[in-house]
């Protein structure tokens, strides 16, 4: 009985995920609202309430009552201090649950840029024996295309140069920003399917 937890909405309204919280199961365990239905010739107990139970916070063991109902709100009350809680949109009040149930379960999830890259697929870093070193990502833009972005650089300096190479799009870009590719390229050639892009560069 020591691993019940109840989550803490507000100074009225505390709550709970019920046994039937994930699925439906043969028993309907703590769940104090179910259904049943028959399932290959077995009864299965199903959550009225989606899985989420509302509690007192100032009495958090003890459960709310519906004591009135209309046709967008719902009175919730205390059997303990008879407090009446009155919420107007019991669907969102459900969301709000479920929004603070997900906090912990996305707080360590990779941030994914929709409008940028997604996140990379292939990864690769190589070193020459000359000290210069290449680093190639492979990721897909908003419209689905794959970007191979190619990185050179070398062991004495922290600056890179960066070059975007797009295969769907025939295309062979560079990073203004960073370093000049001169710094550590002569040439760049790039075979796509009917077209060689050569970029020459000068020191």
């Amino acid at each position: 009985m020591g691993d019940k937890e109840i989550y803490r909405l507000n100074d009225d309204i505390s709550f709970r995920k019920c046994f039937l919280f994930d699925d439906d199961k043969l028993t309907f365990g703590d769940c104090t609202n179910f259904s049943t239905l028959e399932r290959n010739w077995r009864t299965y107990y199903s959550c009225n309430q989606d899985g989420i139970h509302f509690h007192c916070t100032a009495h958090p063991e003890i459960e709310l009552g519906i004591v009135d109902t209309s046709y967008s709100s719902v009175v919730y009350q205390c059997p303990k201090c008879r407090k009446n809680i009155e919420i107007e949109n019991p669907r969102e009040l459900k969301s709000r649950c479920l929004r603070m149930l997900n906090i912990p379960e996305f707080k360590d999830a990779k941030l994914v840029r929709l409008d940028d890259w997604y996140v990379h697929e292939i990864k690769e870093r190589k070193k020459d024996e000359s000290g210069y070193w290449i680093t190639t990502n492979v990721k897909t833009d908003k419209d689905g295309d794959t970007i191979i972005v190619v990185y050179v650089g070398h062991k004495d300096s922290s600056e890179k140069a960066q070059f975007f190479i797009k295969p769907e799009k025939g295309q062979l870009t560079s990073d203004h920003k960073d370093m000049d590719p001169a710094k550590v390229l002569s040439k760049i050639e790039v075979y796509f399917k009917g077209r060689t892009l050569i970029q020459e560069y000068d020191n």
